[in-house]
């Protein structure tokens, strides 16, 4: 594939959607993001779920740019909290805040939340849309619990709160290898992986 457009200014997600696609063998020339359309006006993410969110934002970026655009949008939900965040994981704070402040909003809210009932996952919807043409949907969901404390330097967003019984750690003391191969966004770009191949 010559160009693939990532609708995101996040460097972390442009760095992250870059390494697992070699992972998945697809290979882009040109890895272009946000920053580099002139004049780009991201529409408002308006959807009700996460899937509708990441094709509002891939179909905006692929008129835009004349390019194939890959988004995502992603975020955690918590049982105990009805399924909050959720869509609004990045603004949990407030549209001001950042990742920490997220982070002890959620703390806050589940002081009271016992181990054992802090059941939660990280979703992440992805759409590839055509210029012109389709939006190509798919979703995936990682399991996990809620951590009572930050643990873990690696990542960003709610990586260090994020539990993974099975391992033992958060999402935020897994190598960004491990990471890239069973978080949320790997799984629902590995589900995407066909139709990306078909771009080349």
């Amino acid at each position: 594939m010559r160009k693939l457009l990532i609708a995101t200014g996040n460097a972390h997600k442009i760095e992250e959607i870059r390494a697992i696609l070699e992972r998945c063998g697809v290979q882009v020339a040109e890895l272009l993001c946000l920053k580099d359309i002139p004049g780009y006006q991201a529409p408002e993410e308006d959807g009700d779920s996460f899937q509708a969110n990441a094709a509002l934002k891939a179909r905006s970026a692929a008129e835009s740019s004349g390019l194939p655009a890959l988004a995502d949008d992603s975020g955690l939900t918590v049982e105990a909290l009805d399924g909050a965040p959720g869509i609004y994981s990045a603004r949990y704070a407030g549209e001001e805040q950042d990742d920490a402040a997220n982070r002890k909003k959620l703390l806050s809210a589940l002081a009271q939340v016992p181990q054992g009932q802090r059941q939660g996952a990280f979703v992440c919807a992805v759409a590839l849309a055509l210029p012109g043409g389709e939006t190509i949907l798919r979703e995936a969901r990682v399991p996990g619990e809620i951590a009572f404390e930050e643990c873990g330097d690696g990542g960003f967003g709610y990586d260090n709160l994020f539990y993974l019984p099975q391992l033992g750690r958060t999402m935020a003391q897994l190598s960004p290898e491990e990471k890239n191969g069973l978080s949320h966004r790997a799984q629902a770009l590995e589900l995407l992986r066909e139709e990306l191949l078909a771009l080349e």
